[in-house]
């Protein structure tokens, strides 16, 4: 854990706020815009951010399908990314999610509300499901705020709002992407010494 576990909770508290804050400033013109990550709508990339939470429902109360153990939150990134169809998969299920979601914001409000209740009531090290692996919920925290933060920036951008996260949301997320690959690219374009690649990408 890179993190202290209160850090990832705040951190996953407010990337909830920012997220919905987001969603909020979304014009009704907007949702069926194509083109928010992929050719996906602000709809399906929206459907696809809140499974940020509705996984942490579903797989606290899964069995385990594996014996794999994971041991942390980059571990579990490196496990789902060795699966070659993790991709396409990802894109079939925001789809489906896209073409059931029919209240974005009302929807995402009673989502969030729920799981953030959910994950209080809930101890750091309790087992966490998931199909790559058992893994500690507060790791498995880690990775939602991941995916919350990213897809939060992406909203952003595709609907012409701000691209901005809470500092204890970014701080979460750079912890966790940096332990994916060498964070000497990202160390050198920080301090403005070099570009980072045009396909610098760690979850590529």
């Amino acid at each position: 854990m890179l993190q202290h576990p209160a850090q990832v909770r705040a951190a996953f508290q407010e990337g909830a706020a920012t997220l919905l804050a987001t969603l909020r400033a979304i014009g009704p013109a907007q949702w069926d815009r194509h083109g928010a990550l992929g050719d996906w709508s602000v709809r399906e990339l929206t459907a696809h951010t809140l499974r940020a939470f509705i996984t942490i429902d579903g797989y606290l109360s899964a069995q385990p399908t594996t014996d794999r153990v994971l041991a942390d939150a980059s571990e579990y990134y490196q496990t789902v990314l060795a699966d070659s169809g993790v991709h396409q998969g990802v894109n079939a299920r925001a789809r489906q999610a896209g073409r059931q979601l029919i209240d974005p914001l009302g929807e995402a409000e009673n989502i969030i509300t729920q799981v953030l209740a959910l994950v209080a009531s809930t101890a750091d090290d309790d087992p966490v499901n998931t199909f790559a692996g058992q893994i500690t919920l507060i790791e498995y925290l880690a990775t939602r705020v991941v995916e919350l933060g990213v897809h939060t920036l992406d909203l952003q951008r595709a609907t012409g709002q701000l691209p901005e996260l809470h500092p204890d949301t970014a701080a979460v997320v750079i912890a966790v992407l940096t332990q994916l690959a060498s964070p000497a690219p990202l160390i050198l374009a920080l301090t403005g010494r070099a570009a980072l690649p045009g396909d610098y990408n760690v979850l590529g």
